[in-house]
């Protein structure tokens, strides 16, 4: 399956998705999506990303290791944990040189990758290699136009793995942020902005960084937001359930984000899923 970006239905397929996991898992109360950040390289500097200003947000060659995935995954294990796992992160995960092997750890979940695609358009990589390694979507971001949406198009049109193109195209447009419905990464990106309301994502989704810090979310590129640990060296259960991490939500829930580093510039809506596992944790806030 492939299509064009639209948002709503990018939002009702996470949704779709978030259900299938054991929301009301007491060791993971919530948690349906574990997001991965593989790399700090990716080879673009799109106009809406921070990459953009290489002074704010530059290029480091740094991976995430086969021994961090193999924690991650048996500390999700022992946990009981029954959600998706999503390889996109701050960087262009394919440029991980390790990308295939650490598809094959995270694969005993639905794992999906989003890519740019340029690896699979040069032939540095195949979705053959992707399918092998036990990937279940692909998604790939185009940002050149209709051309390299159709190349990608014919490029798949054979896949035998579930995979979706999007159609960003990077005008360098100052509207592309409003027209793609990016937020402002906390701030990197465009002007700060106060917002008084709640935010979702900490009560569904878990950030883990290349090094196996679990951060607080996505869009909190610039770090500000302390560490609620590392799955290295601590249970991934008792960090997601950490007084830190909590004390988090209590303030989220209220849409207390100006207390909080990362949120108090951010405007991403953090609404758009995530209201069941809040449902779930407003009982023990």
């Amino acid at each position: 399956m492939s299509q064009n970006f639209n948002v709503q239905d990018h939002i009702s397929y996470r949704n779709n998705r978030y259900l299938k996991a054991n929301i009301g898992n007491p060791l993971l109360l919530g948690l349906g999506v574990v997001e991965v950040n593989p790399t700090e390289l990716c080879n673009r500097t799109c106009s809406f990303c921070p990459r953009s200003n290489p002074a704010v947000y530059p290029n480091q060659n740094l991976q995430m290791t086969l021994d961090t995935a193999n924690n991650l995954v048996k500390g999700l294990q022992a946990a009981n944990y029954t959600g998706d796992i999503h390889i996109t992160g701050f960087g262009e995960p394919t440029l991980n040189p390790q990308i295939l092997e650490l598809i094959k750890i995270f694969s005993v979940y639905y794992t999906e990758i989003i890519t740019n695609g340029d690896r699979l358009l040069s032939g540095q990589l195949t979705h053959t290699q992707l399918s092998n390694a036990g990937l279940s979507m692909l998604i790939v971001d185009c940002y050149d136009g209709n051309e390299q949406y159709n190349k990608v198009q014919n490029l798949l049109q054979d896949c035998n793995i579930s995979y979706r193109i999007r159609n960003h195209h990077d005008t360098g447009s100052p509207d592309l942020i409003e027209q793609y419905n990016y937020n402002n990464r906390g701030g990197l990106v465009s002007k700060e902005e106060t917002v008084f309301r709640p935010c979702w994502l900490p009560f569904y989704k878990a950030f883990i960084d290349w090094d196996g810090q679990v951060r607080l979310c996505c869009n909190d590129w610039s770090r500000k937001q302390q560490p609620f640990g590392n799955i290295n060296n601590t249970a991934f259960s008792e960090l997601w359930n950490s007084e830190q991490f909590v004390e988090v939500r209590k303030k989220l829930d209220k849409g207390n984000r100006s207390s909080l580093a990362a949120c108090k510039g951010c405007n991403t809506s953090g609404t758009q899923n995530g209201f069941e596992s809040v449902s779930l944790w407003q009982k023990l806030l």
